[in-house]
């Protein structure tokens, strides 16, 4: 039995019933950091310090738009006009507390914490993965810091900062770099979506989305679909381009629609990300799947 017929018989069931002391630069393990535009680092920058009081902050990223998944719902893309965001592992993950944490320039400081996510707690963002800092559901050795800062965001000394001991541990230059460059922006150019499909078919939706900056840079969005079957897995696509100042992109996305509903009528599918939409389609031949 597959998760998806599992987790919908579950749902029936649910429903019949009654819900350191380290002034070095951050490490990056991975050995490559993905740019939001289009680059890759491959360079890591490393330090062999080992904090006084045992937390290690490292692997950073900065990036103008994130991916993230949720423990709970479908995840998907984060990408908030004007704001870009600082993510970085964190191990242990116990015993900690996000307001332990701020991101700090020589004038300004930021708390942790990401706007308007889709889903429950987020078990990954910009690929660091565990729980958010405070918030540690087992399971995972490190846990992980994201800051949401203004887009560009020139900075004298970006650092992030463990308040209960001062430890400080300083971003990489080409990072800082980074934090100071300019966003990509994209305008949804057309969408295809089918006026009505029935369930259990493959709905087909295309979009294509135009770079309207001077800056090449990566395209994201997600594409939602319900799945009101299955309470805790909406159906998520996500859409990831490189894309050149002043050219377009165009992505086709496949979705299953076999738990979309349990009764005939509109469902409503969202785009999110770089650019956003909706769309009303018919959903037609509606079944509690066997």
């Amino acid at each position: 039995m597959d998760r998806r017929r599992m987790l919908a018989l579950c749902g029936l069931c649910v429903s019949g019933s009654a819900g350191c002391l380290s002034r070095a630069s951050l490490q990056s393990e991975s050995g490559t950091d993905e740019s939001t535009d289009g680059g890759t680092d491959k360079t890591p920058d490393r330090t062999d310090s080992t904090p006084v009081s045992g937390v290690v902050v490292e692997d950073p990223v900065v990036r103008k738009a994130v991916t993230y998944e949720s423990m709970m719902g479908s995840g998907g893309v984060l990408a908030v006009e004007g704001r870009q965001y600082v993510v970085a592992s964190v191990r242990p993950p116990d015993g900690l507390s996000g307001s332990d944490f701020t991101f700090r320039t020589d004038a300004d400081s930021w708390n942790p914490g990401l706007s308007d996510t889709a889903g429950g707690i987020n078990r990954s963002v910009a690929g660091r993965e565990g729980s958010p800092v405070g918030q540690n559901f087992g399971g995972s050795d490190r846990s992980f810091l994201a800051f949401e800062v203004p887009s560009p965001l020139s900075a004298s000394n970006p650092r992030i900062r463990f308040e209960p001991d001062d430890s400080e541990w300083s971003l990489p230059t080409r990072m800082a770099d980074r934090l100071e460059a300019p966003s990509p922006r994209f305008e949804l150019v057309s969408l295809g979506v089918p006026e009505s499909v029935s369930q259990g078919e493959t709905l087909s939706v295309s979009l294509t989305a135009r770079n309207v900056s001077e800056t090449d840079g990566r395209f994201l969005a997600a594409v939602y679909w319900p799945t009101h079957v299955i309470a805790d897995d909406d159906e998520s696509r996500v859409v990831e381009r490189d894309v050149a100042a002043g050219e377009e992109t165009t992505a086709s996305v496949e979705i299953d629609t076999s738990y979309t509903a349990f009764e005939d009528g509109p469902v409503r599918l969202t785009i999110r990300g770089h650019v956003a939409a909706r769309r009303d389609v018919e959903v037609r031949d509606a079944a509690t799947p066997a």
